[in-house]
């Protein structure tokens, strides 16, 4: 197979030119006993020009009957037994020695044969042929292992990132809500210290839990097309307070472009340099930015913090690496970030750099394909000049009042929807508690008011999601009642399908604070007719 020029090859085509530059006829039958796939070898061997036999039963590619059945009969014997099988001498045509070997699929069932016709004779090739199958097999049975422990991990991490996830969100609750009944000074300093530990251990859960779901090979790129200040008003969104909070300026300079990537999995990268940016930052601000590099769009982080000595530039990559943290304060991070970054761009392909020096700031880039050549070409620009995110007041918009009403409450645990409960009407809401979605579209149609917005968990009990309570809400309401969906799930696909449905995502554990946020503004844009939307970031920053 020959390498297509200018592509990094990736295993499958190394692997497709290794079995094409073998001189051994090869092939691989499926269950029907077609070919699946084959080597030039062997559609020269039975007369066909390569890839002309890909599909194609034995016998219709031209071989004799009783060479076509007697094959075929025995890879039904392999499929059948799960164990190798040969001949040798016995089929007219083909060379003396045939070895068919099963090939497992990840739930240890036979799922095709590989065929291997060897061109000697004798006892030599014979075992030789032997040997190379058993050697075939014993491969075969390793991936199908790897692939059975893979999907195993997977569905343990899952389980964990979801049921985990559920006590710490309950601790958030309930400790919010006790912190505001609490006036005795030395009561709301123990929970002010009990807040600590419950925000320590679930940012080590959270951060161990994607480690080994990147590590185990779990998350996969779906790349899709999207404008990029998309992303930057995600991340505008996210990190303005924490910015306004610290008398910081987070600057945002929007790009009229459109990159290929994950924009889930972009967002997971983009945040851990955000929040490292706003961390060793004390003075000045941050800058997210943009600009063209031919074919690709590079988005940049600069921050006027501590900076990083050139010599700890690939250190900082690495897990549970902190520098200046050798006590291992917990309040200045874990350590995990940076690592999540480094393998969330391997994931996506897109190459993660950083430039910096001591007391100058840092400038982190990733480097992502643009989508086309439309773009704000103000952003062609191939110096390095510094940011200007002076001090003083963010970007973010100034806080509005907040709106209340009557909220339908969707989760399937008993403790999460009693949690939830008290905390909204401890803000003025009207409560329509339900644990799914018999239970709430059972409750509309029994007289109870019409819910002013919908807060629902992701994973309910069964096939039900919480895109499917909003939407059968929504048509027994006969309206577009506002949507919002909390989950703790960190599986990719999962989060895709809220992203497509355009619903507003909270992360479990949530910030109380940021979920009241959320929901009276969701409230505010359905009063006035039009749902929330990501809006494009506003300049407010040249360089």
């Amino acid at each position: 197979m020959p390498l297509i020029p200018g592509k990094t090859p990736t295993r499958e085509d190394w692997l497709d030119a290794l079995l094409s530059a073998n001189g051994s006829p090869q092939a691989l039958l499926g269950e029907d006993g077609r070919v699946l796939v084959a080597n030039p070898a062997f559609a020269a061997l039975i007369g066909h020009a390569p890839g002309r036999v890909e599909g194609l039963t034995l016998a219709e590619a031209g071989l004799p009957a009783e060479t076509a059945e007697g094959i075929d009969g025995l890879r039904r014997r392999v499929m059948a037994t799960g164990t190798p099988a040969s001949t040798t001498g016995l089929l007219t045509g083909f060379p003396a020695t045939l070895a068919l070997t099963p090939v497992m699929d990840a739930d240890g069932r036979t799922g095709a044969v590989a065929l291997l016709a060897g061109a000697g004779a004798g006892a030599g090739a014979d075992a030789g042929a032997a040997a190379l199958a058993e050697a075939r097999a014993e491969a075969a049975q390793a991936r199908a292992d790897a692939e059975r422990a893979r999907t195993a991990k997977g569905k343990f991490l899952s389980a964990a990132s979801h049921d985990l996830r559920q006590p710490f969100q309950a601790m958030h609750l309930f400790h919010h809500l006790l912190s505001g009944r609490l006036i005795d000074p030395a009561s709301i300093e123990l929970a002010n210290k009990l807040e600590q530990a419950i925000l320590g251990g679930e940012a080590l859960l959270r951060a161990l839990l994607e480690v080994s779901a990147l590590e185990a090979g779990l998350v996969t790129a779906k790349p899709q097309t999207f404008p990029v200040d998309e992303l930057f008003a995600k991340m505008l969104e996210e990190f303005g307070p924490e910015a306004e909070a610290k008398g910081l300026r987070l600057n945002i300079h929007p790009f009229d472009a459109r990159i290929t990537s994950d924009p889930a999995l972009m967002e997971r990268l983009l945040r851990p340099i955000m929040a490292n940016a706003l961390r060793y930052t004390l003075k000045g601000g941050v800058l997210l930015a943009a600009r063209r590099r031919g074919e690709f769009l590079r988005i940049e982080v600069w921050d006027t913090g501590v900076g990083i000595d050139p010599s700890n530039h690939a250190v900082i990559f690495e897990d549970f690496q902190q520098l200046g943290n050798p006590g291992r304060d917990r309040k200045q991070g874990l350590g995990l970030g940076l690592a999540i970054v480094r393998r969330l761009g391997q994931v996506l392909g897109h190459p993660v750099t950083v430039r910096s020096r001591l007391g100058k700031g840092s400038v982190f880039a990733v480097e992502v394909p643009l989508a086309g050549n439309d773009g704000d070409r103000s952003g062609d620009d191939s110096g390095d000049s510094e940011p200007e995110p002076a001090a003083g007041q963010s970007s973010f918009a100034a806080a509005t009042p907040m709106e209340t009403g009557t909220v339908l409450v969707i989760e399937d645990d008993a403790v999460q929807l009693e949690g939830i409960g008290l905390l909204l009407r401890g803000w003025g809401y009207a409560v329509i508690p339900a644990r799914g979605i018999d239970e709430a579209c059972a409750g509309l149609e029994g007289g109870a008011a019409a819910p002013d917005l919908v807060l629902s968990d992701l994973r309910l009990s069964g096939p039900e999601t919480g895109i499917d309570a909003i939407q059968a809400v929504r048509a027994r309401c006969g309206r577009r009642v506002p949507g919002v969906i909390v989950t703790g799930d960190t599986d990719p696909d999962r989060l895709r399908s809220v992203d497509r449905s355009g619903f507003p995502l909270v992360h479990k554990p949530c910030d109380p604070t940021a979920l009241r946020r959320l929901l009276s503004r969701s409230l505010m844009a359905g009063r006035a007719g039009s749902l929330p939307s990501v809006r494009r970031p506003d300049a407010v920053c040249q360089r």
